[in-house]
């Protein structure tokens, strides 16, 4: 059940209980009591009416994406590499100024349409069955933050391998300050280029950016470190360590595609010299 239907729900009840016991006292004198006493159940079904509503939500996972089932609305259904980008976050709900919990909010950006946007409470995973199991895989399974998971790796590697084909035809990719082509990586405003296998991933998200190790980056911008007011790009640099912290707010399954990008990077050059030595 939806946290807010539920916390409704009980004192209704409670209050309705009260009221019950002392009806024979106050029912035939006061309207107001009679009116009182069948607007609480009519209310508490409103509570459940709403929580069968979610209940009724189903995404159906299948191996090269998924599909999502909403009362009164129409069926979507998205293969992975029809997703452009797959986000989510954490929105602290507050009462009487103090924390009362979390929602997780999922947003699912296809290529072409509009977002599909979800909530933890929205999500019940259905397992692909039929016949008299459909009636047992109907059960919750999972969680949102699970599918999320899921749904971020399946775009990012797709996503990934896009990326790889547009730079294997000798486009290139933007990325801030970066730009990444078939034969590495360059940093504005430094010329020069930085060759895939001298590039590591550290990590990336939203928040922080993305933080790179390039081996040779102090002797490639000429300096042990490049303060981000230095470089006016929307970087930094210690040493060997590269960290990118612009453009900000990027969805979290496009860091999932750069970490797989630079991990098989090395490759895109490996290809296209065995294919001139054949």
């Amino acid at each position: 059940m939806p946290r807010r239907p539920l916390t409704v729900l009980v004192p209704l009840v409670i209050v309705f209980i009260v009221m019950c016991t002392i009806a024979g006292d106050h029912y035939d004198e006061e309207p107001t009591f009679r009116l009182a006493i069948w607007a609480i159940p009519a209310v508490a079904a409103l509570c459940v009416a709403l929580s069968v509503r979610h209940t009724r939500i189903r995404i159906h996972e299948y191996e090269h994406g998924f599909e999502l089932r909403r009362p009164g609305r129409r069926t979507l259904r998205y293969a992975w590499y029809e997703i452009a980008s797959v986000e989510a976050a954490n929105v602290s709900v507050h009462i009487n100024l103090g924390h009362s919990h979390d929602v997780l909010k999922i947003v699912i950006r296809p290529y072409t349409g509009g977002p599909v946007r979800l909530r933890g409470l929205d999500y019940i995973k259905v397992r692909q069955a039929t016949g008299f199991w459909r009636l047992a895989a109907a059960a919750p399974l999972g969680t949102a933050q699970a599918f999320h998971t899921r749904a971020s790796q399946a775009v990012a590697e797709s996503l990934a391998q896009r990326h790889l084909d547009e730079l294997d035809a000798g486009g290139e990719l933007r990325w801030g300050a970066m730009t990444f082509t078939r034969e590495g990586l360059t940093l504005a405003p430094f010329p020069g280029l930085l060759d895939w296998s001298r590039i590591t991933y550290i990590s990336g998200n939203p928040t922080s950016g993305v933080r790179l190790d390039v081996r040779g980056l102090a002797a490639h911008v000429g300096t042990p470190a490049l303060s981000a007011r230095a470089t006016k790009a929307g970087y930094r640099t210690e040493g060997d360590r590269l960290e990118v912290f612009m453009p900000v707010r990027r969805p979290g399954s496009d860091y999932t595609a750069l970490s797989i990008l630079l991990a098989r990077g090395p490759a895109l050059r490996g290809g296209r010299h065995e294919g001139h030595e054949e």
